[in-house]
């Protein structure tokens, strides 16, 4: 076994659309993972109209194929495919999967001990089960919307739809159960996950402080409604800066950067509870030093005393930063369409002995179709070519 591909052995169908369940197979693919990812012929996946970034990192490493579900012979090939599967990752509504006739219980047909995830926007049960959704209806579904933004202004979603990041990432750990499952007792299982779920269960504290305590998490801008100092601030030479000073120890040092070491006995500061509760007061000394200091000044005397910060980055930035440059967060790979090198994310997390690799950017539709088809399938020329003219593949 490669020492960079610890799923080396894995195969993966990708039937899926859009973000959150194909990052799932991505996610699986920079581990050695093969994975086949399937697109309706001469359309694609909606996401190769969003941008080429889009499509050729969330579909990195997979042999893209085309194949269409709505034709007999199409779902007979995907039978096909599936026998030589060990994963299924599939988003359509469970209404879809069964008028396809792909759904777990038509899968387990094929291949009993078959491993697969059906990711949806609300699960396959209850009485959302087959409405539509996206990142932001999930997001605004969870409660994380109604807490994010300003208190006087209207609801605002993350600058990336965090919900499909969040689903892709909890996608790909429920898979890696269910093989470790596999692996033990030889049982394949399918997995159910929706879109809002992940971000229900991250939210930690917002469940238990309801039932408590009846607290309903209003939006507090970009203060942290627990923590202060925690926020937000300028510089002289306008660049912001993250400050959280989520410990007692922290927020001494800070104080001490600012010139006010007295503050840390100042009876309104004395505990965490107590500076939120004055967090007002406390940013006023904090904003009068940083509109009084360049970044670069802040920057040396948050550094000299250990001080948590950060530079809010453009991407420019951070693919610029000598950090991020040292650790391969940033990294070139090759891409067939273009028939060459672009930039995008390194691999995460970092493994010191199967440390993964991305081979090529997301292919252009249908780049696979002869390997995957003539090769895994072992269809004949005539067959192959057939299937192109009846639009199949």
């Amino acid at each position: 076994m490669s020492k960079n591909n610890i799923l080396r052995g894995i195969r993966v169908i990708d039937a899926s659309t859009v973000l959150a369940a194909p990052l799932i197979a991505n996610l699986l693919g920079d581990f050695g993972a093969e994975v086949i990812k399937i697109e309706q012929p001469g359309k694609g996946d909606q996401t190769r109209s969003f941008g080429e970034g889009t499509w050729k990192v969330t579909n990195r490493n997979k042999k893209a194929i085309t194949l269409d579900f709505n034709k007999e012979k199409g779902v007979q090939l995907y039978y096909q495919l599936v026998s030589k599967a060990d994963v299924v990752i599939t988003n359509f509504r469970p209404g879809t999967l069964k008028k396809w006739k792909i759904d777990y219980s038509d899968l387990v047909k094929i291949k009993e001990n078959l491993v697969m995830i059906h990711f949806s926007a609300f699960g396959r049960n209850g009485p959302y089960a087959e409405k539509p959704g996206f990142a932001r209806v999930a997001e605004s579904f969870s409660g994380l919307t109604y807490m994010t933004g300003y208190p006087d202004r209207k609801p605002m979603f993350s600058g990336y739809p965090i919900a499909d990041a969040m689903g892709g990432v909890y996608g790909a750990f429920s898979v890696m159960l269910a093989l470790y499952h596999y692996k033990q007792t030889g049982e394949g299982q399918l997995v159910d996950l929706s879109l809002y779920e992940p971000l229900v269960r991250v939210m930690e504290n917002y469940i238990a402080d309801y039932d408590l305590e009846g607290k309903i998490p209003e939006r507090q801008g970009t203060h942290n409604p627990v923590v202060a100092p925690n926020d937000l601030y300028d510089t002289k030479d306008h660049k912001w800066m993250v400050i959280p000073a989520s410990t007692q120890n922290m927020f001494e040092r800070l104080m001490i950067v600012i010139g006010h070491p007295e503050l840390v006995r100042d009876p309104r500061f004395l505990t965490n509870q107590l500076r939120v509760r004055n967090r007002d007061q406390l940013d006023e000394y904090i904003l009068s030093f940083f509109s009084e200091h360049t970044f670069e000044q802040l920057r040396d005397l948050l550094e000299k005393h250990e001080v948590a910060y950060s530079p809010v980055n453009s991407v420019a930035d951070l693919i610029h930063d000598p950090h991020v440059q040292e650790r391969e967060n940033i990294i070139s790979v090759i891409d067939y369409g273009l028939n060459k090198e672009i930039k995008m994310q390194g691999i995460v997390p970092k493994f010191s002995k199967t440390p993964g690799q991305v081979n090529w950017a997301g292919a252009p539709l249908g780049w696979h179709n002869t390997e995957i088809y003539k090769g895994l399938l072992d269809l004949s020329d005539e067959e192959f070519n057939e299937l192109k003219r009846h639009g199949v593949i």
